[in-house]
């Protein structure tokens, strides 16, 4: 008894061994944790830190940034009063020169009809429904259009299983395949006469639409002609101007300086072809319109809205300050 009593004694002595070299191993691994914790908290303090100084870099940055685009715009207006200079002193030294000077403004009387057939012809085209609309028509027709045709399908489909249903035996196998069409079916056709009902007013919409569309094809196949007419006065005025400019520029001659002030006195060396391109929308307005302005190359924008004119006008005034 007393023996059993000793091992028993000496296994708990042992595992109290085990259990105080597992305690100081734990113990030695808190104290690692510890110093883990505190290195953790170094490296979260210096991460704060340095966030701080990206901040502070970040917003010296913005600054440079501003100072360097406040620089550029300034740079760029001193560029643009030396390009004025400059421009300047080449008028006059054409000028001293005896360089002949650019007649843009003198129009023959059929170039005024040119630009007055064109302009018609814009406002016969702008008179007609534009594209998009027309398509926007024909795609509630087509919705509604597509409801009424899947709904008659399946409509037949179901009288097709009803007479199956009342001409065969229960037990055939017809039968029992004409049960599910007919219920699968049935549903299917209510559904989509549901749809159709509730595209009922978009029909109606859609009618008068195919009526406008109706309308809209009957004027176009009548007044294509004026349409077709206006085109050709267009590129043929727009051909007449060109060739006066282009005559000009060949000759060394003196521009006007409404044209000048925008699109200075020479083609540039890149972009020449859209500079051409714009130069003449520029001569086509002023023969359009008959602008006689000798400092503002456009005149005044319309002071009431009109269609052409004041779209024609925004545009060019858009586009001439890439220049």
């Amino acid at each position: 008894m007393s023996d059993d009593y000793g091992y028993q004694v000496r296994r708990l002595e042992n595992r109290t061994g085990e259990v105080e070299s597992e305690l100081h191993s734990l113990r030695t691994k808190l104290g690692e944790a510890e110093d883990l914790d505190y290195e953790l908290s170094n490296i979260r303090g210096d991460a704060r830190r340095i966030e701080d100084d990206l901040s502070t870099v970040r917003t010296e940055l913005t600054e440079l940034d501003d100072d360097v685009r406040g620089d550029i715009h300034d740079t760029q207006q001193a560029l643009k009063r030396l390009t004025g200079r400059v421009q300047a002193l080449e008028a006059h030294l054409l000028a001293a020169g005896g360089a002949p000077l650019a007649d843009l403004d003198t129009t023959d009387p059929e170039w005024k009809k040119l630009a007055k057939t064109a302009n018609h012809g814009w406002n016969v085209r702008s008179s007609l429904l534009p594209k998009h609309q027309r398509e926007a028509h024909r795609l509630n027709i087509r919705h509604y259009e597509g409801a009424l045709e899947e709904r008659d399908e399946h409509r037949d489909k179901v009288v097709e299983a009803a007479g199956i249903l009342a001409s065969q035996p229960h037990t055939s196998r017809e039968f029992k395949q004409a049960v599910m069409d007919f219920g699968m079916s049935r549903t299917l056709a209510e559904s989509h006469g549901q749809r159709a009902q509730k595209l009922a007013g978009s029909a109606q919409a859609a009618q008068a639409a195919q009526a406008a569309l109706a309308q809209d094809d009957t004027l176009r196949q009548a007044k294509a002609s004026l349409i077709e007419q206006g085109d050709k006065a267009e590129r043929k005025l727009n051909w007449l101007l060109r060739g006066r400019l282009a005559d000009a520029i060949r000759d060394r001659a003196l521009l006007p300086m409404w044209f000048v002030t925008v699109l200075g006195p020479v083609p540039p060396a890149h972009k020449t072809q859209e500079w051409m391109d714009l130069a003449t929308q520029v001569l086509s307005y002023r023969v359009t319109y008959e602008i006689t302005d000798q400092a503002v190359a456009l005149g005044p924008p319309p002071a009431a809205y009109v269609p052409r004119r004041t779209e024609w006008h925004r545009e060019l005034t858009k586009d001439l300050r890439r220049w």
